[in-house]
């Protein structure tokens, strides 16, 4: 969400609209924030019934006598839509909604009256269209979108020294997955590492990395141990400049077996000329091809998963092949600017029904 909001952020600039941006103060992104061209506003994370955030929505729209409020947080909903009323102007409140999950009973109810409702995906539409109740024409659609460009390019030097400090030359073929490992099953990490020991044996050049954080690593590690794979398998920490690790990678696997909305992740893989192996759920299939930019395989089914990380393992002109097309439909489909000018055509029909 965070990603998304600072690349929203850019590329309205880019389409040459005026953004402010407001976050909290000393929120994991306030730097990130301030490391755009754009005016940064803070207020205090934590108060009661998030005054502070509905004080400093209402101050931004009042102070540029903003046209849009746009808010990305679940926590935000109401306070922004709050402050937009307390704002006493007509300003169009949009909400953009990253999960599959149905939102809670009284924004079921009351989400619409109050502002327009943007899904990631057509999955996360489907959810909200299901759910929410009142003027279905507020419900909204708009992809995900990246800079394609920092992700260009082949293999750098930097990348190129990561993969030799980890022992992998270049006849190792490396699948990795990049997420977060939340308890009870995290993005698929135990499925991937018992894929990883199904293909040892077949395939002794392959390796693997798990790029993350989460509650589940002590279940990991002991999977990890188990199995013996100490000598195949990398357990990294997550990092904000994933460029690097992306880059070392040749296979981006997303094994998902919960909820995913539309995972940036897929983008990132592709956009750095990577095949694809995903989970066929929710919004992935919406991102990429099966059987063109990578695999789509059942959530959870590790066999499905060992066939198709075994596939790419074997063959490096599929590999390539996949990559390229995978890089060229990322930049056809989801970059920074998609997302801008979707969201921005959203915007102006907005304004044009209070004329």
């Amino acid at each position: 969400m965070d990603t998304q909001t600072l690349e929203l952020s850019r590329g309205l600039q880019e389409q040459g609209c005026h953004v402010t941006l407001v976050v909290g103060a000393g929120s994991r992104w306030e730097s990130r924030a301030r490391e755009l061209s754009v005016e940064v506003q803070t207020f205090a994370a934590r108060s009661p019934l998030r005054w502070k955030a509905v004080a400093a929505l209402r101050q931004a729209v009042s102070q540029i006598d903003a046209d849009i409020l746009h808010v990305h947080q679940g926590c935000d909903y109401w306070p922004a839509i709050v402050a937009a009323r307390l704002a006493g102007r007509d300003t169009r409140v949009f909400i953009t909604r990253h999960l599959m999950t149905r939102p809670r009973g009284f924004s079921r109810r009351f989400l619409l009256k109050g502002a327009r409702v943007i899904a990631v995906s057509k999955a996360v539409e489907g959810v909200l269209r299901a759910e929410l109740q009142g003027n279905p024409s507020r419900i909204l659609q708009a992809y995900c979108g990246i800079d394609v460009d920092r992700f260009a390019g082949g293999r750098p030097a930097e990348a190129d020294a990561l993969r030799r400090a980890l022992g992998w030359g270049p006849d190792h073929v490396v699948f990795g997955v990049v997420g977060m490992y939340p308890l009870p099953r995290g993005k698929g990490q135990i499925e991937f590492l018992s894929a990883a020991t199904q293909l040892r044996t077949s395939y002794p050049k392959a390796r693997f990395v798990l790029i993350g954080h989460g509650d589940m690593r002590p279940l990991i590690e002991q999977k990890i141990a188990s199995e013996q794979l100490q000598d195949i398998v990398r357990l990294e920490p997550f990092t904000d400049d994933i460029r690097p690790w992306m880059k070392a990678l040749d296979v981006l696997v997303h094994p998902a077996v919960g909820t995913d909305a539309f995972p940036l992740v897929v983008l990132e893989g592709m956009a750095s000329g990577h095949p694809i192996v995903a989970s066929r759920m929710d919004g992935i299939p919406e991102e990429f091809t099966d059987g063109q930019e990578g695999y789509l395989v059942t959530p959870g089914d590790v066999s499905e998963l060992v066939e198709a990380m075994g596939r790419l393992a074997s063959d490096p002109e599929l590999r390539s092949s996949m990559g390229a097309r995978g890089r060229q439909h990322v930049t056809t489909h989801f970059t920074r600017s998609h997302l801008a000018a979707a969201t921005l055509c959203h915007y102006t029909a907005s304004l044009a029904d209070r004329r």
